[in-house]
């Protein structure tokens, strides 16, 4: 299976139309699904922009509205904070007026101006290396449509399975990678980690619920960035789903590169609708 990075890459260069709104492609997929991840990730970039020489810190993104993937979404970008460490956005997607998602992010500038940082994570889980394991297909909605490649969305990053367990909480880890190589450029860099552990979170939900891949909606999705990712070599992403209510699932992760630096926290709710 061919990876899609290319095409991935030419949708998160956005179109800055103005200085605070950008306009984005989307990607085909089935029935016109844009992915969370996707639009969640092109809304970041967008509101990086807006704050030059500043690291990604956070972002906290609902879903309000499904799409279209056939036409371009566009993204206004609000300050809502410009200070001496951190600078605060707001960025709204829309497309024909009806708004698709809602995203606030946090951007940091280089360095604490502590002279000795403290610094501690959890320990990264002791796994076999990825060069052991073998080569599996991007995502779960890849392998169940039979690799035939309609969702190019999933398709732009390899992984391989370290482990994947189907009883609540269902955890699984996986080390992955983009499929081909990635411009060193740090607000895109984020923007990937962003995207994949979006898409990559859905897994360990479906599984503890014991749900076929039906129908589901991500209703909102939060990431903290604490330390760059290296995207030349793979990352682990450690994932859980420690909570089902009704009809709503929690799932948590957490994302390492191979030398055991915490890369981020990750955080999503799916939403499971019950039968019509």
């Amino acid at each position: 299976m061919s990876s899609s990075l290319g095409e991935v890459l030419a949708t998160l260069a956005l179109e800055r139309v103005e200085p605070n709104y950008f306009v984005g492609e989307q990607l085909p997929a089935p029935a016109n699904h844009i992915l969370g991840g996707h639009i969640s990730a092109q809304a970041l970039l967008a509101a990086g922009q807006t704050a030059p020489g500043r690291a990604a810190h956070s972002v906290h993104t609902y879903f309000l509205r499904p799409g279209d993937a056939r036409y371009p979404v566009d993204f206004e970008v609000v300050e809502l904070q410009e200070g001496r460490t951190f600078s605060a956005r707001r960025v709204t997607a829309r497309q024909d007026g009806q708004v698709l998602l809602e995203a606030m992010s946090s951007f940091k500038a280089a360095g604490s101006g502590a002279a000795e940082p403290l610094e501690y994570q959890p320990p990264m889980p002791a796994v076999p290396e990825p060069e052991s394991l073998a080569p599996v297909p991007p995502h779960a909605a890849e392998d169940a449509d039979g690799g035939s490649g309609q969702w190019a969305g999933l398709r732009w990053y390899e992984r391989r399975i370290v482990d994947a367990d189907r009883l609540p909480p269902a955890r699984s880890r996986i080390w992955w990678r983009p499929g081909g190589d990635v411009p060193q450029q740090p607000d895109l860099a984020a923007a990937l980690v962003a995207y994949l552990s979006a898409v990559a979170l859905t897994e360990p939900a479906y599984a503890a619920r014991g749900a076929a891949l039906g129908p589901s909606a991500q209703r909102d999705h939060s990431v903290w960035f604490h330390r760059p990712p290296v995207l030349g070599d793979w990352l682990l992403y450690d994932r859980a789903s420690p909570s089902s209510v009704d009809t709503v699932a929690l799932a948590q992760g957490r994302m390492f590169n191979r030398n055991g630096d915490l890369v981020c926290t990750v955080a999503q709710e799916m939403y499971f609708p019950p039968p019509r």
